[in-house]
């Protein structure tokens, strides 16, 4: 079943946004244990639902009461902002601002954004990823976007061929944290 995320997901949706982002290979985890980032997260997750790892910007894909994947996302309008709720909890907890996890640009202008879809390691090849995809049409709308647009890692070919095969075509590029994106979008209004 696809459904809304809830803070009841807060461990799970972490421990796959925390393969993501350790793939991303990003400072922080050269600045914080890997626990530290991901008690953040769970927090920030909860706490203030609007970040963009918030539970108001994510769908969940639940297999037997588990989360077998989460897709994460938003309007391209609320870029500039979608960190600052993980910036101000990060100087709640005495740490500075140079701990947050992204400085780049990400969205592309008129679009939704999905920033993060990972499916569970356990329910991979299951389709997870796909139900998720199919399912992001109707938050781009509710968004009054006619466009769902993503980063993929120039080096993720599996990632890639999911994206190009659900209907998403490259639009342009774009660097993050150090790597090499393209920048697929497609249209579904």
């Amino acid at each position: 079943m696809i459904r809304l995320a809830e803070p009841k997901d807060a461990n799970e949706a972490m421990d796959l946004v925390m393969i993501v982002l350790k793939d991303m290979e990003l400072d922080i985890f050269s600045k914080l244990p890997e626990s530290k980032v991901k008690e953040l997260l769970v927090k920030a997750y909860i706490e203030e639902p609007d970040y963009r790892y918030g539970f108001n910007n994510a769908i969940v894909k639940e297999i037997e009461g588990q989360v077998a994947g989460i897709a994460f996302g938003y309007p391209d309008h609320l870029e500039e902002t979608i960190d600052d709720a993980f910036i101000n909890l990060l100087l709640a907890h005495d740490l500075s601002e140079e701990y947050k996890l992204f400085d780049d640009e990400e969205t592309f202008k008129d679009e939704w954004y999905l920033d993060t879809l990972v499916t569970s390691p356990n329910f991979r090849g299951k389709g997870v990823a796909r139900e998720l995809l199919d399912a992001l049409p109707n938050l781009a709308k509710q968004h009054n976007r006619t466009k769902l647009g993503l980063n993929v890692d120039k080096i993720n070919d599996n990632a890639r061929r999911i994206y190009l095969n659900n209907g998403f075509e490259k639009v342009g590029q774009i660097d993050i944290a150090n790597h090499d994106y393209d920048h697929l979008q497609k249209q579904v209004g």
